[in-house]
C-alpha cells in the first residue's frame, strides 16, 4: 500500500533522493505524486513544509522525529497516511486534516506533545480513528470530531492529559479500549448512537464527576469508568447487554431503575444504587 525505498520513480521522494527537497522552509515540487517510507525521518531541518496538489499517499514514518516541524496542511488529493507519519514531531503545534481520508492511521501523530490544535475538513469522509493515533498529544485541549467517524479505536487519546472537551461525531457507534484513558474531561456528552463501550474506555479520566449513557449503548466493558476518583454517578437508563466488571469505583453510585439489569449488576457487585422515578 505505501511506497518502499527502494522506489526510483521520479515521482516519488525516498530516502535515497530526499536531499534534493530538504531546507528550512520545504517545498515539495508540484510533480511528486507520493512520499516514500521514512523518507524525511529525523530530518530536524524542516520547519514549514508546502505540500503539492498532486500529493496522493504518504508513507510509514514519513516525517516521523521532525523535531523542528511546526504546522501541517495536507492537500485534499491525499488519499492513504502509513501508520506513524508524523510521531514525535516534538515541535508540531497545528495539523489541518484533508476530507479525501477514510481514517486517521495507527500512531499519526503518536508522542507528537505540543500538538494543540486539529482541524478536519467540513466533507470530512474518516469514518475512523486507529489506535495510538493520538498517543499521548498531552498538548491538545479540545477537538471537534466529523460527523463520519464511527469508530475511535484503542487508545486512540491515550494519555492525553490536557483534553478537557471534544465533540462527539452524532453517527459514533464504537469506543474503544483505553481509547480516552487518563484524559481531562470534566463532562462528557456521549451521542445517541453510541453502542459500545469497550475495557477502560475512559479509565482514570479523573475530572469526571456525572456520566450519563446513552440508551443505544449495549456493552459495557470492565473498568470502562474505573480509576475516576471524582465521579459521583453513573447513570444507566436502560438493559444494556452486557455490563464488564468495576465499570466504577466504590465511592461512585449507579443511577438506574428498579429492577432493571443495571440494578441487578448493582446487587451482585456491591456497588451503591440511587433509584431513578
Amino acid at each position: 500500500m505505501y511506497y518502499s525505498t527502494t522506489s526510483a520513480n521520479h515521482r516519488i521522494i525516498t530516502r535515497n533522493n530526499v536531499c534534493r527537497y530538504l531546507s528550512q522552509n520545504t517545498r515539495i515540487p508540484d510533480h511528486i505524486y507520493g512520499i516514500a517510507t521514512e523518507a524525511f525521518q529525523k530530518k530536524a531541518i524542516i520547519r514549514t513544509i508546502q505540500f503539492p496538489k498532486s500529493l496522493h499517499r504518504i508513507g510509514a514514518r514519513a516525517f516521523l522525529g521532525c523535531n523542528s516541524l511546526q504546522e501541517i496542511t495536507l492537500p485534499d488529493q491525499v488519499t492513504q497516511i502509513g501508520p506513524g507519519a508524523f510521531s514525535k514531531c516534538d515541535s508540531l503545534l497545528q495539523a489541518n486534516i484533508p476530507g479525501s481520508l477514510d481514517d486517521l492511521p495507527q500512531g499519526l501523530f503518536l508522542e507528537s506533545r505540543k500538538l494543540h490544535t486539529v482541524y478536519f475538513h467540513p466533507d470530512s469522509q474518516i469514518r475512523t480513528i486507529r489506535k495510538n493515533t493520538f498517543w499521548e498529544c498531552k498538548s491538545l485541549s479540545s477537538l471537534v470530531l466529523p460527523d463520519s467517524v464511527t469508530n475511535i479505536d484503542d487508545r486512540a487519546f491515550y494519555r492525553c492529559r490536557s483534553l478537557q472537551t471534544i465533540s462527539f461525531p452524532q453517527n459514533l457507534k464504537r469506543i474503544g479500549e483505553q481509547a480516552f484513558y487518563f484524559c481531562n474531561f470534566a463532562s462528557l456528552e456521549l451521542p445517541d448512537s453510541l453502542e459500545i463501550l469497550d475495557n477502560s474506555a475512559f479509565f482514570k479520566c479523573n475530572n469526571l464527576e456525572h456520566v450519563r449513557l446513552p440508551q443505544n449503548v449495549r456493552h459495557i466493558g470492565k473498568w470502562v469508568f474505573h480509576g475516576c476518583n471524582r465521579l459521583k454517578y453513573l447513570e444507566i437508563r436502560h438493559d444494556p447487554e452486557f455490563i464488564g466488571d468495576w465499570i466504577i469505583n466504590r465511592s461512585s453510585t449507579i443511577r438506574c431503575y428498579r429492577n432493571s439489569k443495571a440494578d441487578q449488576y448493582c446487587r451482585e457487585s456491591g456497588f451503591k444504587v440511587e433509584y431513578l422515578d
